[in-house]
């Protein structure tokens, strides 16, 4: 009786302990993380920018991952920000991009800072407007109602105490309505409706004078300047001059309740994918890293900052018993030897990339030399040689400026888009003496 007894016990607690298992398993399964089947992602205008990253974003993340992503096209920032917050009746998504300084970050989380956002002054020409001042009463296209757009305009006004005839249109509208006397854009330099506007001979860029000030009153802007011909070189360079202006960044975000692998997922797309070379404005990770400082996704902390997590190991290991301690100690080496290692690899890819960051610039300077060679000869033999020198340089500078950061930077596709310019001048040039020797012309 007795034993017979202790088996049911023992059955009892067997039945118990295999229950609990089981549901421990299920609990863990039906309650654990996954990538959701479906994502939405506001993006902005279609046809603008920030459309223009997220449509590469989702054809990697389908590519990478069982998922099916939906782009929500939006005005920009503001209706992003609802839209992630389903406010005003809005319909919810799961990321969005905004301008930051343009929307509040109440309830709301970085993923990540993804590319910086110049800030554009456009006025029409001739109509005496030859600095920021000039634009007070003027009639100002200010970007889409609800956009980050409006909202940097607005606060470049401010800055200058300027009344203006605010016009809520993208600067596109300048090219058809006559009566708009400028804009104020800020958008990354790849955007097609600015590029559109900028090489218009019509219209003629302004500098913020005062950048440096402005920087300091304004926490999300930053002093920024627009090189020489960064629009267009030909027929004649836009801007023609160096420009000082301010910049802020585009971020990706995402709500209080993000799901943490989905967040993973965007960052693994994001940097340890093709897209920064199909999309060159794209910041590397350590610059992003620099700038996620304010309401940063903890998700997104640990992939930047995985080094943090080094305190908690530290204290897990520290309340185990002393003969663990050698073992924390082997960790605390092994880490500390990566770390080295990891700081030594980074030290000589930023030497790499200054060294051949400067060889892009003796590069450029022998293309202007060239450049300014051409312009004196009329013989066609001198005129080829200088096609040729100049296919030597590009194919060299090729060969040799082979890092991935120097390869992305605007400098790099400025060389080369300088280099096509330079040898479909020269080709002319050579086809026109061509042309006037067999007519029996002695002149270019």
């Amino acid at each position: 009786m007795a034993l017979k007894k202790k088996l049911t016990v023992r059955k009892v607690i067997t039945f118990v302990m295999i229950s609990i298992l089981l549901v421990s398993l299920l609990t863990w399964y039906s309650t654990r993380e996954t990538l959701p089947g479906r994502v939405r992602i506001a993006t902005g205008p279609t046809g603008g920018l920030y459309h223009d990253f997220t449509l590469r974003i989702k054809k990697l993340l389908e590519d990478r991952f069982p998922l099916e992503v939906e782009l929500v096209s939006t005005s920009g920032s503001n209706s992003n920000r609802q839209r992630l917050l389903g406010e005003a009746g809005a319909e919810l998504v799961d990321l969005a991009v905004v301008q930051d300084g343009a929307v509040s970050m109440k309830d709301l989380f970085v993923v990540t800072p993804i590319y910086k956002e110049l800030v554009h002054v456009i006025v029409r020409k001739g109509r005496g407007m030859d600095s920021i001042p000039d634009i007070d009463g003027r009639r100002v296209a200010v970007g889409l109602e609800g956009s980050g757009m409006q909202v940097s305009a607005a606060k470049v006004l401010n800055h200058y105490q300027l009344k203006v005839e605010r016009r809520s249109v993208s600067s596109r509208a300048l090219l058809t309505d006559e009566t708009l006397d400028a804009a104020i854009v800020t958008s990354g330099v790849f955007s097609a409706d600015l590029r559109e506007v900028l090489i218009d001979e019509r219209f003629v860029l302004l500098p913020v004078a005062d950048a440096d000030a402005f920087e300091v009153k304004h926490f999300f802007f930053q002093s920024a300047t627009i090189p020489v011909g960064l629009y267009s070189e030909k027929p004649y360079p836009t801007p023609s001059e160096e420009l000082k202006t301010i910049s802020t960044t585009a971020s990706v975000v995402v709500g209080q309740d993000a799901n943490e692998q989905l967040i993973e997922a965007i960052l693994g797309t994001i940097y340890e994918s093709e897209l920064r070379q199909e999309f060159p404005l794209l910041m590397g990770r350590a610059e992003a890293a620099e700038l996620s400082t304010l309401r940063l996704h903890p998700a997104s902390r640990k992939y930047f900052f995985p080094q943090d997590d080094i305190g908690e190991i530290a204290t897990l290991l520290d309340s185990i018993d002393s003969a663990k301690e050698l073992l924390l100690a082997f960790a605390a080496g092994l880490y500390l030897i990566w770390d080295r290692l990891k700081r030594r690899k980074e030290k000589e890819d930023e030497l790499l990339y200054i060294a051949q960051r400067e060889n892009l610039d003796q590069f450029l300077d022998r293309t202007l030399k060239i450049e300014k060679q051409q312009m004196e000869l009329t013989d066609v033999a001198s005129l080829e040689s200088c096609l040729d020198r100049v296919t030597l340089i590009k194919l060299e500078a090729l060969g040799e400026l082979t890092h991935q950061d120097l390869r992305s930077n605007q400098a790099f596709t400025i060389f080369l888009m300088q280099c096509a310019d330079l040898i479909n001048k020269i080709q002319r040039r050579i086809d026109q003496v061509q042309r006037m020797e067999s007519r029996g012309g002695k002149n270019v």
